[in-house]
Protein backbone atom coordinates (compact mmCIF):
# COMPACT_ATOMS: atom_id res chain seq x y z
CA UNK A 1 0.00 0.00 0.00
CA UNK A 2 1.02 3.59 -0.54
CA UNK A 3 1.28 4.54 3.12
CA UNK A 4 0.72 8.23 2.34
CA UNK A 5 -2.83 7.31 1.21
CA UNK A 6 -3.70 5.66 4.55
CA UNK A 7 -5.29 8.33 6.75
CA UNK A 8 -7.88 8.46 9.51
CA UNK A 9 -9.81 11.24 11.17
CA UNK A 10 -8.01 12.19 14.37
CA UNK A 11 -9.62 15.56 15.07
CA UNK A 12 -13.44 15.17 15.17
CA UNK A 13 -16.38 12.82 14.61
CA UNK A 14 -16.50 13.63 10.90
CA UNK A 15 -16.42 10.62 8.58
CA UNK A 16 -13.25 11.54 6.73
CA UNK A 17 -9.98 9.88 5.85
CA UNK A 18 -9.30 6.80 3.73
CA UNK A 19 -10.12 4.44 6.64
CA UNK A 20 -13.19 5.19 8.77
CA UNK A 21 -14.87 3.53 11.77
CA UNK A 22 -18.55 4.38 12.35
CA UNK A 23 -21.24 3.52 14.91
CA UNK A 24 -24.11 4.69 12.67
CA UNK A 25 -23.42 3.42 9.15
CA UNK A 26 -21.27 6.45 8.26
CA UNK A 27 -23.99 9.06 8.76
CA UNK A 28 -22.76 12.63 9.22
CA UNK A 29 -20.52 12.95 12.29
CA UNK A 30 -20.97 9.30 13.32
CA UNK A 31 -17.35 8.23 12.96
CA UNK A 32 -14.90 7.43 15.71
CA UNK A 33 -12.09 9.90 16.28
CA UNK A 34 -8.79 8.03 16.17
CA UNK A 35 -6.08 8.68 18.74
CA UNK A 36 -3.38 8.56 16.05
CA UNK A 37 -2.75 7.78 12.40
CA UNK A 38 -2.57 4.06 11.47
CA UNK A 39 0.72 2.22 11.83
CA UNK A 40 2.14 -0.66 9.82
CA UNK A 41 5.28 -2.78 9.91
CA UNK A 42 4.80 -4.29 6.43
CA UNK A 43 2.70 -1.71 4.48
CA UNK A 44 -0.03 -4.34 4.05
CA UNK A 45 -1.58 -4.60 7.53
CA UNK A 46 -2.49 -1.42 9.39
CA UNK A 47 -3.33 -1.00 13.07
CA UNK A 48 -6.00 1.54 14.02
CA UNK A 49 -5.95 3.30 17.38
CA UNK A 50 -9.47 4.53 18.23
CA UNK A 51 -9.87 7.08 20.98
CA UNK A 52 -12.83 5.74 22.94
CA UNK A 53 -15.37 3.17 21.79
CA UNK A 54 -18.83 3.26 23.35
CA UNK A 55 -20.00 0.16 25.24
CA UNK A 56 -22.63 -2.14 23.71
CA UNK A 57 -22.19 -0.64 20.26
CA UNK A 58 -21.66 -2.16 16.82
CA UNK A 59 -19.06 -0.45 14.62
CA UNK A 60 -18.30 -0.82 10.93
CA UNK A 61 -15.03 -0.13 9.12
CA UNK A 62 -14.85 1.47 5.70
CA UNK A 63 -11.79 1.60 3.43
CA UNK A 64 -12.39 4.22 0.75
CA UNK A 65 -11.17 4.64 -2.82
CA UNK A 66 -8.64 7.15 -1.47
CA UNK A 67 -6.45 4.16 -0.50
CA UNK A 68 -3.86 3.44 -3.20
CA UNK A 69 -1.43 0.66 -3.97
CA UNK A 70 2.31 1.29 -4.43
CA UNK A 71 1.75 2.11 -8.12
CA UNK A 72 -0.77 4.84 -7.23
CA UNK A 73 -3.85 2.86 -8.27
CA UNK A 74 -6.93 3.49 -6.10
CA UNK A 75 -9.38 0.81 -5.06
CA UNK A 76 -12.25 0.49 -7.54
CA UNK A 77 -14.93 1.07 -4.88
CA UNK A 78 -15.31 1.67 -1.15
CA UNK A 79 -15.18 -1.48 0.97
CA UNK A 80 -17.27 -1.63 4.16
CA UNK A 81 -17.38 -4.51 6.63
CA UNK A 82 -20.73 -6.31 6.48
CA UNK A 83 -21.41 -7.07 10.12
CA UNK A 84 -18.70 -5.00 11.78
CA UNK A 85 -17.66 -5.62 15.37
CA UNK A 86 -19.34 -5.00 18.73
CA UNK A 87 -18.02 -3.74 22.03
CA UNK A 88 -19.02 -5.39 25.28
CA UNK A 89 -21.74 -4.00 27.52
CA UNK A 90 -19.65 -4.07 30.69
CA UNK A 91 -18.67 -0.49 31.49
CA UNK A 92 -15.82 -1.77 33.65
CA UNK A 93 -14.07 -3.48 30.73
CA UNK A 94 -12.83 -2.45 27.32
CA UNK A 95 -13.37 -5.33 24.96
CA UNK A 96 -14.97 -6.59 21.82
CA UNK A 97 -17.31 -9.49 21.37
Amino acid sequence: MDTSSIEVNDSSAACSGSIQVSYNNFATNSCVRMASQPSSSDNMTFTLDPGNLSNSTTFKIKVTTAVKDTNGNPMSSDNTTGTGFSTSGDSGKNGCS
